[in-house]
């Protein structure tokens, strides 16, 4: 069996995850003007509203990421953008496939047990002539595919 090929993938904009986003701002927004209306404005109720209004807050700047996921036939390296950002080794898991989109559990090789993950997407429409390359790393088990 062969390796994977090398392929680079920059990191961006994904539809599927604008979608998801918007999906769950919805959905929140109606259930907590459902209980609103049904209840009234409560102290639990104020709660909920900044515990949604963090979460999407939190979602809109998943948004920022900016970069690219290389993959060299061995090692995944991570080259973020930004100011104090350098590239990064570590291996990613899928946590999400929609054929068009794919979530990914990044961890970085050093000091792993420290280091938060980091969750990225990638969608297809990014760069769509590498799109099966990077499908094809990632699913890659142990040098197989």
């Amino acid at each position: 069996m062969h390796n994977a090929p090398s392929v680079s993938y920059p990191l961006g904009r994904c539809a599927f995850q604008r979608w998801v986003y918007a999906f769950f701002v919805v959905l929140t927004s109606v259930v907590l003007f459902a209980w609103a209306y049904n209840q009234g404005l409560t102290v639990s109720w104020g709660v909920a509203a900044m515990a949604a209004v963090l979460g999407a807050c939190l979602g809109w700047r998943a948004f920022k990421q900016a970069g690219t996921l290389t993959w060299d036939g061995q090692v995944w390296c991570l080259q973020t953008l930004g100011a104090g950002h350098e590239d990064t080794l570590g291996e990613v898991s899928v946590v999400l496939d929609v054929q068009k989109a794919l979530l990914l559990r990044w961890q970085p090789a050093s000091d792993t047990l420290n280091t938060k993950p980091l969750w990225l997407w990638l969608g297809s429409e990014v760069a769509s002539h590498h799109w099966q390359d990077v499908r094809r790393a990632v699913y890659q088990r142990d040098g197989m595919y």
